[in-house]
């Protein structure tokens, strides 16, 4: 999940830079600074291939291992999901397994798919009152399951995540709109969850 809140960290910057605000720019599941994550390729000793796909090497680059975020999704699935015209994928940090697409400016909504080490898929954490709730999900590869976190300091504002595990690839989709409810944004995760299953 920290990855997950690092790519939405960035897109929700990216849209600040542009003229905007967002609740969510200071804000990681982790619960620590954006600077004290691990961000460098370097760091991590994962390369790229040629196929897209991505090795770690080293053991605590698990999340980085298998396919690309940004090949698992294209920007007609994420408009379609959204409701709204995105922007190509992009990897926002470099050295996580992260791909956004961002909608209109104005709107601060998007789309963010990212690759997750397997001790962050956690299906069967008790919800937390005020902080998570987590939701079994249905249908969906191997095992899912939604989790709504509850933003701080937001007025009531929450953000909803689908997490998918299939064989040894786990990730998260989030589809990022506060004008919309739990079960567009649940839809909308699971098709694009189904969509990115067939790449895998």
């Amino acid at each position: 999940m920290r990855r997950s809140w690092i790519g939405l960290t960035l897109a929700m910057g990216l849209v600040t830079a542009c003229g905007g605000t967002a609740a969510t720019a200071s804000l990681q599941a982790s619960g620590t600074p954006l600077g004290a994550t691990q961000t460098a390729t370097a760091q991590s000793g994962a390369t790229a291939t040629p196929t897209g796909a991505v090795t770690a090497g080293t053991p605590g680059a698990s999340a980085l291992s298998g396919p690309a975020a940004c090949s698992l999704l294209t920007a007609d699935e994420a408009t379609a999901a959204l409701g709204d015209p995105v922007s190509p994928g992009v990897a926002p940090v470099a050295g996580q397994n992260t791909c956004v697409f961002s909608g209109p400016v104005l709107k601060l909504n998007s789309v963010q798919i990212a690759m997750i080490a397997a001790a962050e898929f956690t299906p069967t954490q008790q919800s937390v009152p005020s902080s998570f709730t987590v939701t079994s999900a249905t249908g969906i590869g191997d095992a899912a399951y939604y989790k709504k976190l509850f933003l701080p300091n937001t007025g009531g504002e929450s953000l909803m995540e689908l997490s998918v595990q299939k064989g040894q690839v786990t990730f998260t989709i989030t589809v990022l709109d506060h004008a919309k409810d739990d079960a567009f944004l649940m839809a909308a995760e699971k098709t694009l969850a189904l969509a990115a299953l067939t790449r895998i």
